[in-house]
């Protein structure tokens, strides 16, 4: 993590270093937090649908039931999908912020003003409304 309080930064080779390791800590941290749950959705609608095939092959269930399962399952994919939009939304929102942030208190170590209070926070200073 950039120590954003004593950054100093000099050149856009140390502000692209910089803002390089920022985002790749923000990427990180939301494919760790993110990964597994996408999977374990597929993983989940791949056993439900072997399932359904399986009790349909072997008369356990109707046709007419097989095919409702099917479209339910079918609605918790696209669910799926929609999510994944959503959480990827949610990364490329992170990395904008981080983005203005390491930006914002690049500037404001070099000059004491503050561009972005919602994001730059010195100590002592209130968080932005």
């Amino acid at each position: 993590m950039v120590d954003f309080a004593n950054l100093n930064i000099d050149n856009v080779d140390e502000l692209v270093s910089a803002l390089e390791d920022e985002l790749g800590g923000v990427s990180t941290k939301w494919w760790n937090a993110n990964k597994s749950v996408v999977a374990g959705y597929l993983r989940s609608l791949a056993e439900a649908t072997m399932q359904t095939r399986l009790a349909l092959a072997n008369n356990q269930i109707p046709a007419e039931a097989a095919d409702m399962i099917m479209r339910n399952q079918q609605l918790a994919f696209n669910q799926t999908l929609q999510f994944t939009k959503f959480m990827t939304l949610v990364l490329a929102q992170q990395l904008l912020d981080a983005t203005f942030k390491l930006i914002g208190w690049v500037i404001f170590n070099k000059t004491g003003v503050n561009l972005a209070p919602s994001l730059v926070q010195p100590t002592g200073t209130p968080p932005a409304a």
